[in-house]
């Protein structure tokens, strides 16, 4: 492994772990955003990626190694990925538990949605996903 990653590399190594992959713009704008890394309720790609080295090499913007395989073996996409494996293997008594579980791990209600679709083979919208777990924390009859 090099000790540093430039842009391309980045977005190499992003597309490898998580299967997107970021434009270079997309890169140099991702460092500096600051707040948890949402956007209209979606993780950006680059949400805590970590910044690049102060000095250039080979008038380069050269990023530490160690530190973005660090960001990619924790990035937020995976929590979303697991949130939405774990609902969508959630037996029936469980789904009350497993919804809450997404959604504190981020998921929307789309999300939720889509994942009762692929575990249940019967069609769902997030309007029906939110109405049946709803946010008041009493959830309805399945139906």
């Amino acid at each position: 492994m090099p000790d540093s990653y430039t842009y391309d590399q980045v977005a190499d190594r992003i597309a490898d772990e998580l299967g997107i992959r970021p434009t270079t713009s997309t890169l140099r704008a991702g460092f500096s955003a600051t707040g948890d890394g949402r956007t209209t309720g979606r993780v950006r790609i680059t949400a805590g990626m970590p910044a690049p080295r102060p000095l250039l090499v080979n008038r380069r913007v050269v990023f530490d190694a160690a530190a973005i395989e660090a960001w990619l073996a924790n990035h937020p996409h995976r929590a979303l990925n697991r949130a939405v494996a774990a609902l969508e293997q959630a037996p029936a008594g469980r789904l009350d538990a497993a919804v809450a579980s997404a959604r504190a791990a981020g998921l929307s209600w789309a999300q939720v949605a889509a994942a009762l679709t692929t575990s249940t083979g019967m069609s769902r919208t997030r309007q029906w996903a939110q109405w049946r777990f709803g946010t008041s924390g009493q959830s309805r009859p399945p139906g």
